[in-house]
């Protein structure tokens, strides 16, 4: 009875940690009122911020939705699939510096051929429809990671939201001119 308490207790403590790798996909360029900010996710614990005066700071994930920065004083809350940070000082950094968030929903094209992908529910979960008709669903890792359990993909959505790359080789772009040939198509 002991073995499987401690073993229950360690599956919930793994998949807890396993839970803020969602969103630690959050380091890279960001923009306050149109100024470059940057995030470095280091891990859960130790995430470097760098305000848009050059200002630098390290926080921590609360959860895999939110973080602290002590030396500022300030918590946020990471919305719109990771694609804004709403800091309690009443700002906003975004991943555009107009604040356009990235939708990957709507019309999309794989060789020309028009491709869909419809989001549902809180933003996680997604359906595509590849240039045959075909359905598949997928659920977003992180804003910019796609997965598609059935086909055993992932996409890497590009920093503009523009163009996907699936890990089997092929490419969906928004427009059907920024696809060229591929050889490998999506199943």
């Amino acid at each position: 009875m002991k073995k499987y308490a401690f073993l229950l207790f360690l599956s919930m403590l793994l998949s807890v940690s396993a839970s803020y790798s969602k969103d630690s996909d959050l380091g890279g360029v960001w923009y306050h009122d149109g100024r470059e900010t940057r995030i470095s996710v280091r891990d859960k614990n130790d995430v470097v911020f760098v305000n848009e005066n050059g200002d630098r700071a390290t926080g921590y994930f609360t959860d895999p939705w939110h973080v602290k920065v002590p030396k500022w004083n300030v918590t946020g809350a990471i919305k719109e699939g990771g694609n804004s940070i709403s800091w309690s000082n009443n700002t906003v950094w975004t991943r555009q510096p107009g604040g356009e968030k990235t939708h990957i929903s709507g019309r999309w094209y794989h060789d020309n051929k028009p491709t869909w992908i419809e989001v549902h529910g809180d933003g996680w979960k997604f359906t595509i429809t590849n240039e045959q008709g075909r359905k598949s669903s997928g659920e977003a890792k992180s804003a910019r990671e796609l997965y598609i359990p059935s086909l055993g993909i992932t996409g890497h959505v590009s920093g503009d939201g523009n163009k996907i790359k699936w890990s089997n080789g092929t490419v969906w772009t928004r427009s059907p001119s920024g696809s060229g040939p591929l050889s490998a198509p999506l199943e």
